[in-house]
């Protein structure tokens, strides 16, 4: 996708696509950096206070959700979802741990919005695909299906509510829950956070007509699991389909 011609095309709308692909990258930069910054004995703190840092160094100036850089679960949580923080009292990161980072960096009016699931195993972090644990390994196979999904079948035609059925038909199909407490499997990005459109139930609105970048980010767990896993991207509808800003 030509960046050019994507601004271009947001030139004449209230989407300020420039600031949202600036922030988007530092959101990618970031998550690329706890790559090498996770270890065993970190707090939800420490990590915390990193992706705020990292991100600041980057340009952010301030943060898209809740005015919170960043969200993190890992271990026993990983599947929480709630309106508050989990309690994580003493907890800290395990040599086999699963930690799931949201961060949510801002430039002017533009968001960013990107959450990966990490995987580390003796100690380090390692690709998923090299997981020894099968409901790992399984619960990523199953998010990189659904992002296809996603992409695949977003048309000219079809509306949030509609890509909610069949997104949540497809959980549960596959013996998944959604662990979202609202229930959504993402949102419109807008100029205020209060006017965001999520996938889910009721919400009418023709996804190519709305016209403004959507975030993917399904947050799953097997049925009768404990790990909670999370992999979310932006998109926008342009050019006929569904793509990863």
């Amino acid at each position: 996708m030509d960046t050019k011609d994507l601004i271009a095309h947001f030139k004449n709308t209230d989407v300020d696509i420039i600031n949202i692909l600036k922030a988007q990258d530092i959101a990618k930069k970031c998550l690329e950096h706890m790559k090498d910054f996770l270890a065993p004995g970190l707090t939800r703190d420490q990590i915390h206070e990193e992706c705020q840092r990292y991100m600041s160094s980057l340009g952010s100036q301030g943060w898209w959700i809740h005015n919170d850089p960043a969200l993190i679960l890992f271990g026993d949580l990983s599947s929480y979802s709630g309106a508050g923080l989990p309690d994580y009292e003493d907890r800290r990161i395990k040599e086999d741990d699963l930690i799931s980072i949201d961060v949510a960096p801002m430039i002017q009016t533009g968001w960013g919005d990107l959450a990966r699931s990490f995987v580390m195993e003796g100690g380090r972090i390692i690709d998923w695909k090299e997981s020894k644990n099968q409901e790992i390994r399984q619960g990523m196979q199953m998010e990189m299906k659904l992002h296809e999904l996603f992409v695949n079948f977003v048309d000219a035609d079809t509306a949030f509510e509609k890509l909610h059925s069949r997104i949540d038909a497809f959980v549960k199909e596959h013996g998944y829950h959604n662990c979202d407490y609202h229930g959504n499997y993402g949102h419109s990005i807008e100029n205020d956070a209060k006017d965001r459109v999520t996938i889910d139930i009721g919400r009418k609105q023709v996804i190519a007509e709305y016209g403004k970048p959507i975030t993917f980010e399904p947050h799953i767990c097997k049925n009768g699991g404990h790990i909670g896993i999370k992999h979310e991207d932006m998109y926008v509808f342009y050019e006929g389909k569904m793509r990863k800003l």
